[in-house]
């Protein structure tokens, strides 16, 4: 189906599963990116088009939002409908008084030393928070927290001995009189402890944006709640090759430890295509776009400047904005009177500036910094650009779409060619091809009822991401994440041990060997869980899976037997490729792990072929 007609099938939005909902970041600081826009007007979505209420909540120690929030609301960043909660917040004004106090052993005497402390006011100049920090500056030995009227109700010790070695971590909620009616050894319990009480034993679903937010909210297991991860950049590190790049830090633990999730998000088809030809497929990894408003109506083609182009953009390397300096300067070539507007800032402001001065583009390319709702100027441009070297799902291409601006774009990891079908609602073109970009602009710049047929198409696709689009898929994904949550499995400290490597006579390689773990709930992980032999291209292409076989099953442990061919390793393994990796993957329901398989040998000889194919050892 052509991605115009795609988007006209695309359901409404329909009622959200009965529950509380909540979006989770770390903090809301005073200026942010896409990542958090996208989370506060998702909340404001789930209200309008979801029926239900969505909170945002937080980790940060920060004594108030309040006139933040009233600003964001003014900017409509925020729906007035929308909460923003945080867990020091909520238990500074809670009531506590009819807790009782907990009788637990006393916190260690901390011997060690502490300078004056660091003051945290809140807006109407009370106490509340000090921080004491050890003679180092950068060791925390404990922070206090303060009620408005002036009693303490959080502490937060790292006492240490007289030799300085730490005696481990002591969070305490105290009720107004001093006594301690909560306790907790690490801060990440503390969070949880909150999020349960978020959700006071009813069905619950917590969407976290942030990757270090989502280090709180994975080992969170109850019956009751479901998390959600939206992975909203590249699973790989600086957007490299899906198939042998190295896992992105901010995200590696949510991708090592995926079965504690209900759903991985991925924005794009494309993207969760590669996750899955990369490490198999698992029944919680979904696909949800981000929503993005569109015009209520189509711009009128007349009010469009179609020798102006728009990019709103942020000037980072990631960006490539000096690739758009050089496609206007192709086009600048064949037609001058054509013009680029950049709206946006970044680290890179100063080489931009530079790339435009030395392709004499001042008159061309033009930075206006950055401009509120730029996203406007889409609506009287005549072309839009992005050369970004990757991307989690471009937003700007999203903006220029809704209204009704033709973009011309890099085919990139993700989120262009899900949105774009080339030639109809805009232009995809190979990465890095500038001047199969500007080929592209100069079209569209001279073909006037071109340009017109694309900009309706561009509006009208838009429709797939536009609110009730969106929330309609996130209605269908909650709906099957609480349908799988009886199956879910909840396993910690999965291995797999290689026993016995075999090299046969007639080629390829065997391994035996037995994977273990612990299982905590759901059905019985051996009865359900599959395995497969991994080999990976070390240089390029994607991993061929070959099926393990299970030699035996017992709780807990199955013992594996997997074998590989010549013709199976040779498989689409280019010149390029001299060495193979060796990876187990086990799957089955939320279950989704690969393992780098330990050579065990002892042995410091290894067997080889002489160049007569005799069998002889190599000293290693």
């Amino acid at each position: 189906m052509s991605t115009v007609n795609r988007m006209n099938s695309v359901a409404r939005a329909s009622t959200l599963p009965e529950g509380r909902y909540f979006m989770v970041l770390w903090g809301l600081p005073e200026s942010f990116g896409g990542m958090t826009t996208m989370c506060l007007h998702r909340a404001g979505a789930f209200t309008r088009f979801g029926g239900r209420t969505a909170s945002i909540i937080t980790f940060e120690p920060e004594p108030s939002y309040e006139a933040l929030a009233d600003r964001l609301r003014e900017q409509g960043k925020l729906a007035r409908e929308t909460q923003v909660l945080n867990v020091f917040q909520h238990y500074r004004n809670a009531e506590l008084s009819a807790l009782s106090a907990l009788n637990v052993p006393t916190v260690p005497v901390d011997q060690g030393l502490a300078g004056d402390p660091d003051v945290v006011l809140d807006p109407s100049g009370q106490v509340f928070m000090r921080t004491f920090m050890r003679p180092d500056g950068t060791t925390v030995a404990h922070r206090t927290y303060y009620r408005a009227d002036g009693t303490e109700f959080l502490r937060d010790e790292a006492p240490v001995d007289s030799a300085g070695t730490a005696l481990g971590r002591y969070i305490t909620l105290l009720n107004g009189v001093g006594q301690a009616v909560g306790r907790w050894r690490s801060a990440g319990d503390f969070y949880r402890h909150w999020m349960k009480e978020l959700a006071a034993g009813d069905r619950a679903a917590f969407i976290v944006d942030s990757g270090f937010a989502a280090r709180v909210v994975a080992p969170l297991n109850e019956q009751n709640i479901i998390k959600m991860a939206v992975i909203h950049n590249s699973h790989i590190l600086a957007g490299g090759d899906p198939f042998i790049g190295k896992l992105a830090p901010g995200r590696k633990p949510i991708f090592e430890d995926s079965a504690a999730w209900d759903g991985l998000i991925f924005l794009t088809r494309k993207h969760r295509q590669d996750y899955e030809d990369r490490f198999g497929k698992a029944t919680n990894l979904f696909t949800v776009s981000n929503p993005k408003p569109r015009a209520d109506v189509l711009p009128p083609f007349e009010g469009r400047d179609r020798n102006r182009g728009v990019m709103v953009v942020r000037l980072e390397n990631q960006k490539n904005v000096a690739h758009a300096v050089e496609v206007m300067a192709l086009v600048h070539q064949e037609l001058p009177h054509v013009v680029l507007d950049v709206y946006g800032t970044g680290s890179l402001q100063e080489q931009v500036q530079a790339k435009i001065s030395e392709l004499a583009m001042t008159d061309v390319v033009r930075l206006h910094g950055h401009t509120p709702n730029a996203a406007e100027q889409f609506e009287t441009a005549g072309f839009s650009l992005l050369t970004s070297r990757n991307e989690g799902q471009p937003l700007a291409l999203m903006e220029s779409l809704g209204r009704g601006c033709p973009p011309v774009s890099y085919d990139i990891r993700y989120g262009p060619s899900d949105v774009i079908e080339d030639s109809v609602n805009g232009f995809l073109v190979p990465a890095q091809d500038i001047a199969a970009a500007a080929e592209r602009v100069i079209k569209l710049c001279t073909d006037p009822e071109l340009a017109r047929a694309m900009g309706q198409a561009a509006w009208e696709s838009s429709e797939q991401f536009s609110d009730p689009a969106v929330v309609g898929q996130w209605a269908g994904v909650l709906e099957q994440a609480w349908r799988q949550v009886p199956d879910r499995v909840v396993l910690s400290r999965m291995d797999f041990v290689l026993e016995e490597v075999g090299l046969p006579a007639t080629g390829g390689l065997e391994i035996h060997g037995e994977l273990t773990w612990r299982q905590s709930s759901g059905p019985a992980a051996e009865e359900l869980l599959r395995a497969h032999l991994v080999i990976g291209r070390r240089t390029e292409g994607g991993p061929a899976f070959i099926p393990a076989e299970v030699l035996e099953h017992a709780p807990g442990k199955l013992r594996l037997h997997a074998a590989a061919t010549d013709g199976q390793l040779d498989e689409g393994v280019s010149e390029a490729n001299g060495f193979l990796d060796i990876f187990l993957q086990v799957e089955g329901n939320n279950v989704l792990r690969t393992f780098r398989i330990g050579y065990p040998g002892a042995s410091s000889w290894r067997p080889y072929a002489t160049q007569h194919g005799s069998l002889s050892l190599q000293f290693a």
